[in-house]
């Protein structure tokens, strides 16, 4: 178990540490880069809201309308003309994202104000600019926001003027302010035009930490929202049929757009930037962020500890595959598991706007896991392979060597353990091999180790040690005492059936007893110079052997003292157990209780007749008990515990003197 926590803790510790240096390295951004482009492929574009359309001031609309080529230049009573346009055709709000800062042509300032004055819903744009405050040296301390205000004759004419601010990062653009806290939380541009489509619903929101800084939920390439040209709109508006259609009920954007994106001035990286350099204008970008606030699907990020604890944990689930996994089942969970985190996050991020990391834990976590996992694979087979050669020069069979000789892994000499000894022995095995040929002799225990080992370790046991026809048998108990005394229980009642109940001429099969008994033992290697065995030694073993040993006396087959049967209390193995009595066994001190395992119970009277006998004869009442023993054996008369009780009243009662005493059975021989 130590073992089993160490490398679990190691691959835990190697993936989190991972895991840690990629989140304080540059590829911690990965997820704002490559993540946030798979999010948008795995969702594809999707339809924006019908009720925001963008107006651009293009090159087209330049030479249609005999503008200059520059958009800023174009005279503002031009402007007037469309938002009277518009205005007489419905639109709900107009939104300028063009900086009106200085003055121009007085009568054109003129005009664009008394048609913003008369629409009543026009809002501004701000501009922001950063100066950088420095120490003589030159070093920045910090940056100072400035806000630029449209020229005060139209700035009083809109019903609002707000700035439009987007984080820039090296993948991009992701995000924009709601509410701008570097010039005191002034609501942007897309914030008031959502607040005034919604006449002050929803959208009319004060600003708090938590939506200052939004996440852009794109729709797709350029042109994705419903764009009209400058002259298609001037164009539109003149008709009050295809103007009312076009902008009845609309928000109207109005800003700088190409498709011929070398002559577009504010131009930004997004996950929808083509592969030929076709990146996303400002005024779409703001007319997302307003879609966005108008349909309520701005995405969400969980919070950044609630990541991280997540992280973790994902990376600690994927060290324990590989802790408890074979290698190839290991790498298809690391595989499988990491598609499906891709999957559910693909379907959080179109589904419900929730965006999770895909790369960390779908793609970077499950190859940390993986090489770590392959490596601490390679160290384990090469530990294996050099346990095999110590088992193999210690004496013990390839199968069922590598727990017990890992077990002496750092313990010089060997080391104390708990655990189940079984002992067997053949019946009559003198007359048998006194029959027999040496050779015969060999091959017909042969057929008989070949049925018997293998159940044993069919059970969870070691074969420690043949010597003869006695079989010596370890359960170890580091994990369980429970599943040890039970494993060991059922392999005797096993081997019981394939020896002792086997049909006639099975030649494989030879009558055996059995005798368990559990308790703490010395593992390790016993022997000089380069005679060296692998053994499990102590008091434990001995007894084994002598409870094993007494099935001769009691006629019984399978014998287990009562410190086995002891933690099965709760959770009995198979078969039936029968208590005894208390016995000192053979060159012994210490009494031990011990019981029969049997495949099927007595019958009740017949149980219940020598419970009562063995009671009498623990108080000495030999009359009774012989009277209940001769019960017993009417009903069972080859029942050799009863046979044996009956013997041993018969000789007090006659006078002859046992040495039985305080309830004990005392046995002198073996």
């Amino acid at each position: 178990m130590q073992r089993l926590d160490k490398t679990l803790l190691g691959l835990m510790l190697a993936s989190l540490l991972t895991m840690a240096a990629t989140l304080l390295s540059p590829a911690g951004d990965l997820e704002h880069g490559i993540g946030l482009e798979l999010l948008y492929a795995l969702r594809g574009t999707r339809p924006p809201p019908p009720d925001v359309v963008i107006i651009t001031l293009d090159s087209r609309s330049a030479r249609a309308l005999g503008q200059s080529e520059r958009p800023e230049r174009w005279p503002r009573d031009l402007h007037a003309r469309l938002v009277r346009g518009l205005t007489d055709r419905g639109a709900r709000v107009i939104g300028f994202d063009v900086l009106f800062e200085r003055a121009r042509e007085p009568e054109g300032d003129q005009a664009l104000a008394e048609a913003i004055r008369r629409a009543g819903n026009v809002v501004l744009m701000e501009g922001i600019s950063r100066e950088a405050v420095t120490r003589a040296d030159g070093q920045i301390l910090a940056h100072v926001d400035h806000l630029t205000r449209p020229l005060p004759l139209l700035r009083n004419a809109a019903w609002a003027t707000g700035p439009f601010i987007m984080p820039k990062t090296p993948s991009g653009i992701f995000e924009f302010w709601g509410f701008v806290p570097s010039i005191g939380d002034r609501p942007s541009l897309p914030m008031l035009m959502a607040q005034l489509m919604t006449a002050g619903t929803p959208a009319a929101i004060s600003p708090s930490p938590d939506i200052r800084l939004r996440a852009l939920n794109l729709y797709g390439p350029l042109g994705t929202i419903r764009t009209l040209s400058y002259a298609e709109a001037l164009e539109r508006v003149a008709d009050p049929v295809t103007g009312d259609a076009a902008f009845r009920g609309k928000a109207v954007l109005i800003g700088f757009s190409e498709f011929n994106q070398s002559r577009q001035g504010d131009i930004f990286r997004t996950p929808y930037s083509s592969p030929d350099g076709l990146d996303v204008s400002g005024v779409e970008l703001c007319a997302s962020a307003l879609s966005n606030l108008l349909d309520g699907s701005t995405l969400r990020r969980p919070p950044d500890s609630l990541l991280i604890a997540f992280l973790f944990g994902w990376c600690a689930a994927l060290a324990a595959i590989w802790r408890f996994a074979r290698t190839t089942r290991a790498l298809g969970l690391s595989a499988g598991l990491g598609v499906a985190w891709i999957s559910l996050a693909g379907w959080s991020f179109a589904q419900h706007q929730l965006w999770l990391p895909v790369i960390l834990p779908g793609m970077i976590a499950p190859l940390a896991a993986t090489a770590f996992g392959l490596l601490s694979h390679g160290r384990a087979a090469r530990q294996r392979e050099l346990d095999l050669h110590k088992a193999l020069d210690l004496g013990l069979s390839r199968k069922g060597s590598e727990k017990l000789v890992s077990l002496l892994r750092d313990h010089d000499g060997g080391r104390s353990v708990h655990g189940v000894c079984l002992c067997s022995d053949i019946e009559a095995y003198t007359s048998l091999s006194e029959n027999l040929s040496p050779a015969d002799t060999r091959e017909t225990l042969n057929r008989y180790f070949a049925r018997f080992l293998p159940v044993v370790e069919a059970h969870g046991g070691h074969v420690m040690d043949i010597v003869g026809d006695s079989i010596m048998c370890l359960w170890l108990a580091d994990h369980s005492a429970t599943n040890a005394c039970r494993n060991a229980c059922n392999a005797a009642l096993a081997l019981h059936q394939a020896m002792n109940q086997a049909p006639p001429g099975d030649i494989t099969a030879l009558p055996t007893r059995f005798g368990l008994h559990y308790g703490p033992v010395f593992l390790g290697e016993v022997g000089a110079d380069a005679r060296r065995e692998l053994r499990v030694v102590g008091d434990i073993v001995n007894t084994s052997s002598r409870i094993q040993s007494l099935n001769k006396n009691l006629g019984t087959r399978i014998l287990a003292s009562g410190a086995v049967l002891e933690p099965l209390a709760d959770s009995p193995g198979q078969g039936c157990m029968r208590a005894l009595g208390t016995f000192v066994l053979a060159g012994k001190r210490q009494a031990i209780d011990l019981h029969e395992i049997r495949l099927a119970p007595l019958p009740t009277d017949a149980s219940e007749a020598f419970d009562i006998a063995r009671d009498a004869y623990a108080r000495g009442a030999l009359d009774v008990a012989r009277l209940h023993l001769r019960i017993l054996l009417a009903t069972c008369p080859e029942d050799g515990p009863g046979r044996f009780y009956v013997e041993r009243c018969e000789t007090r009662l006659a006078g002859r003197p046992l040495p039985d005493a305080d309830g004990c059975v005392v046995l002198e021989a073996k």
